[in-house]
């Protein structure tokens, strides 16, 4: 099979429910022949196999389907990563799907320039009423969309996320990192791995991304992120970890991004101990936690700027029972 110019990756576990909303939205004449599209199976129990059977018997020169045993959203990405034959790289969701009018001008401006990162926009959509809910949009003052940036330039202004991404494949596989398996929130894992090769970003208006918001059960609602807590702290000390094996080789903005990025987290591990009831003991995992970064990496120290953890820590964590209830007060909004 010739190269094609994307691959698109669909981990699919048990989503028998959305996964023909999701391939079919990959549907179109214009660009099927441009495209890759490599359902992972990630060993579900339900029809998901049967369907994605379906598309690869009706296109086969577009979908391809990979059956393997159960190893968590980061194993579908690696196997994704290793199985592609597209320039570029991009995961979707099973639950999920593309705009495909969207998704078509994507397929051929990758096929007119030659950044290292394309992000597009996205949209939230509500499961229940099927009606978009918000939409990222203009990911840092002044953006100029249509533009080739150098990344030194967007450094500081943003950071782009797994469902904004399109990447070359080569500058993911260079970094020879296999994302953490069996390990929810590792979507940071796949943005922070070709960061110290990225040299350019093309910044696309265009919502490409449909994210399903509402399912039972997503990782991000509070009550999982509590549940998955030792999930986050190890794609936490990943991005830690990497941060430390770059510092040396990646160009100073792009070590300058990794950072922020894991300043990002760090915040958001903090936030997840704030959001337990006092009596559980996360002040004493927070100042533990913090007091590692403080030592260790203190230039993902240095850039946390979240006014609750720097309050926190302007008081020695003594204030952390205000910051439990403040928590707990807009609960609904985190």
């Amino acid at each position: 099979m010739d190269e094609k110019i994307l691959t698109v990756t669909v981990p699919s576990y048990n989503v028998q429910a959305y996964l023909e909303d999701c391939l079919e939205s990959f549907v179109n004449s214009e660009v099927m022949d441009d495209i890759e599209v490599l359902i992972v199976n990630d060993g579900s129990s339900d029809d998901t196999a049967t369907i994605a059977e379906r598309y690869v018997s009706k296109y086969e020169n577009t979908f391809r389907l990979i059956n393997k045993e159960n190893g968590g959203h980061g194993s579908t990405i690696n196997t994704g990563a290793r199985e592609a034959r597209g320039k570029y790289f991009k995961v979707v969701d099973g639950d999920d799907w593309v705009d495909t009018r969207s998704f078509i001008r994507l397929v051929k401006l990758l096929k007119e320039i030659d950044a290292d990162i394309v992000a597009s926009n996205y949209t939230w959509i509500n499961h229940t009423t099927r009606l978009p809910e918000k939409r990222q949009e203009y990911p840092f003052e002044k953006i100029e969309y249509n533009k080739l940036y150098q990344f030194e330039e967007i450094v500081g202004k943003t950071i782009i996320d797994m469902h904004a991404t399109t990447v070359k494949t080569e500058l993911f596989r260079k970094a020879n990192e296999q994302i953490d398996e069996h390990t929810f929130y590792v979507d940071v894992e796949f943005i922070a791995f070709p960061i110290p090769y990225v040299k350019t970003v093309y910044f696309m208006e265009d919502p490409v991304y449909q994210y399903r918001l509402g399912l039972p059960g997503q990782s991000m609602s509070i009550e999982k992120m509590q549940k998955n807590l030792k999930n986050h702290l190890r794609v936490l000390m990943r991005l830690n970890q990497y941060c430390k094996k770059v510092e040396k080789t990646a160009p100073n903005a792009n070590l300058e991004y990794i950072r922020e990025l894991t300043a990002t987290i760090l915040t958001s591990q903090m936030k997840i101990y704030i959001s337990f009831p006092l009596k559980n003991g996360m002040r004493k995992e927070a100042m533990k936690l913090d007091a590692y970064f403080y030592h260790k990496n203190r230039e993902v120290y240095d850039r946390v700027k979240n006014p609750a953890v720097l309050f926190l820590r302007k008081t020695r964590y003594a204030a952390f029972p205000l910051a439990v209830l403040a928590f707990k007060g807009r609960r609904d909004s985190y």
